[in-house]
């Protein structure tokens, strides 16, 4: 148990910012604003709410984009076969950490409070699931979910871990050739679920097609420069419409799709809080005094803690 602690802790350190020391004053605020929902709280999040469990996001001092790293476009990815084989060859390295990533103190809260009726729905940019397997229920996942992939043709899904097994058996010269070592350093980790690839060389590398038709298999997350499924981008709407509240989580919202549900929730005169570390696109539209830039494990354990909230526990 020790062990994970210090596994959980490392990962933290590698991705998540340091934010500001978290004062009773601003306890009491968060929890004032949680419990004046009246059970009817809205809660949107993103990247920063998933680094503490080792999932690098892209804007962070820590993340993908300091590092170098240029993100997927949706369609580079469709119409690029190399690019699209560049992808699926880097998710070799990449795919088994992100797999292992657990939730962390700001998704077991997040349950927890759902589960004691103080959140009534939840909408999260993240793709990991990590909202999910900490056991909250009314999730809407607004870019998808990494952890399946679908034909672009005949739209059939599969798991991701069952596409990834085959793309492991029909590279498995390649993968000995080229990719000696199974694992990945966190150094080596993007945000889109993939890794760096020192060898650039994909004339061998094999992109198994759909086995109903044949067509173009992507995870079923949105790229950059993709447009949300029109049934998930109305759900997400009906969330703030339903709302009496919206809490913000971990989002620089600096993505339209996030942030045009903070505008919605300020359009219709709804209170809005912040916890995120750094400067948001939303913060014109939240009061200073709403907006907490720790992070966000340690914002909402503490917000359990005043409520008299349990966590979710893990299985």
């Amino acid at each position: 148990m020790a062990q994970v602690a210090i596994a959980a802790a490392a990962k933290a350190r590698r991705f998540a910012p340091s934010g500001a020391a978290l004062s009773a004053r601003d306890i009491d605020a968060l929890a004032d604003f949680v419990a004046g929902a009246g059970g009817g709280l809205l809660t949107l999040t993103g990247a920063g709410c998933s680094t503490e469990s080792g999932v690098p996001d892209y804007r962070s001092p820590q993340g993908s984009y300091a590092q170098g790293h240029k993100p997927m476009i949706h369609a580079a990815f469709v119409g690029e076969p190399l690019q699209r084989a560049r992808y699926w060859a880097r998710s070799l390295r990449g795919w088994r950490y992100f797999t292992s990533a657990r939730p962390n103190e700001a998704h077991l809260s997040l349950a927890g409070l759902e589960q004691a009726s103080y959140v009534s729905a939840l909408v999260t940019q993240n793709v990991d699931g990590l909202h999910s397997k900490a056991g909250s229920k009314n999730v809407v996942d607004l870019h998808g979910r990494n952890d399946a992939v679908v034909c672009r043709s005949c739209a059939a899904r599969r798991p991701r871990v069952d596409f990834q097994e085959e793309l492991e058996a029909v590279n498995a010269e390649w993968m000995g050739a080229f990719l000696p070592q199974a694992s990945s350093s966190p150094e080596d980790i993007r945000a889109d679920g993939d890794a760096h690839l020192a060898h650039g060389d994909l004339r061998e590398f094999r992109v198994p097609g759909c086995s109903l038709c044949g067509g173009v298999l992507m995870p079923d997350v949105v790229f950059f420069g993709g447009a949300l499924k029109p049934e998930v981008r109305d759900a997400a709407q009906r969330r703030v419409e339903e709302a009496g509240r919206l809490l913000v989580i971990g989002s620089s919202c600096q993505v339209f799709s996030a942030f045009r549900l903070v505008q919605a929730a300020q359009r219709a005169g709804k209170p809005i809080a912040m916890v995120n570390i750094g400067p948001t696109r939303a913060d014109p539209l939240i009061p200073e005094s709403l907006r907490f830039s720790v992070r966000c494990g340690e914002a909402l354990g503490a917000l359990c803690a005043r409520l008299g909230v349990e966590p979710a526990r893990l299985p």
